[in-house]
């Protein structure tokens, strides 16, 4: 059997060591070499090539990444299955996070809506070629060893080490749901595979506030404090039921991983900081 992870970053990385070790052959093909792929067949493909933090200064290049270039493999390529990594940011304008009956509001003259409207096209194109294999699969804030990331948690973390205190930007009650790189890579390979459905959302199912995770990094040594004017910024609660009655899927939760996430970037940094 043979998979080809498209798209390099954290997730696509992680995912091409996993499914080596398990003893797939898997193709990771590099950026100049995607142009290459026209009339190949690809075997399990997961389209993980996307633009993330830094979306809104690159418009152009997010548009291309979650949407072009999927329409490029769509059409030029054949596969056993294809499954393209959408983000539940989607649900931000609903109340429940659910795969079926929802319904969407974004503003095209906002610059913060072009993630959810580009993620949002792709997985329409997903939905609309009439082929079972061809699945959505929406991820939740991936964590795990990627220090060098500007996403939250990876901020927090650096944070709490080199300085050992950390302010967070939004309210204690603020929340997120927050999944495990390992057990994000086990879930989208099984979906690939043997998905039943469509679409499915690939999170823990329990979103963590910020009092959760300052009382743990206290417990950790580190101080927190909250900017006086931090905002309230929460998410609709994740449905993860059809990834879990299919696959079993049990995810561990970020505030028993934390300590280990600390531990694992102090070891990180001393090493970095000796090799420069």
């Amino acid at each position: 059997m043979t998979f080809t992870v498209l798209g390099q970053g954290f997730i696509g990385s992680h995912l091409v060591s996993f499914l080596r070790q398990q003893g797939y052959d898997c193709l990771a093909p590099t950026r100049p070499e995607l142009d290459q792929l026209k009339g190949r067949h690809l075997g399990h493909v997961i389209y993980c090539i996307g633009v993330t933090a830094d979306f809104r200064s690159r418009p152009l290049e997010t548009v291309r990444a979650h949407v072009c270039r999927l329409l490029e493999i769509l059409q030029s390529t054949e596969f056993d299955s294809l499954l393209y990594l959408s983000s539940t940011r989607v649900y931000g304008s609903v109340s429940e996070g659910r795969e079926t009956e929802n319904a969407f509001r974004v503003d095209p003259a906002s610059s913060s809506d072009l993630y959810n409207l580009s993620k949002l096209m792709g997985e329409s194109l997903c939905l609309s070629v009439e082929r079972q294999s061809v699945r959505v699969a929406r991820l939740s804030n991936v964590y795990g060893a990627d220090w060098t990331s500007d996403n939250f948690l990876s901020s927090v973390i650096r944070s709490a080490v080199d300085h050992g205190s950390v302010v967070l930007r939004s309210a204690p009650d603020s929340a997120k749901d927050f999944i495990a790189v390992e057990d994000a890579v086990r879930a989208l390979t099984g979906i690939s595979m043997r998905g039943r459905e469509r679409l499915y959302n690939v999170a823990s199912g329990e979103p963590v506030t910020n009092a959760q995770l300052a009382e743990k990094l206290r417990g950790c040594g580190s101080e927190v404090s909250f900017d006086e004017s931090a905002p309230l910024v929460t998410f609709p609660i994740i449905d993860t039921t059809r990834v879990r009655e299919e696959f079993a899927f049990t995810p561990r939760s970020i505030l028993d991983d934390l300590p280990g996430l600390l531990a694992q970037y102090r070891d990180w940094s001393a090493n970095d900081s000796h090799r420069s």
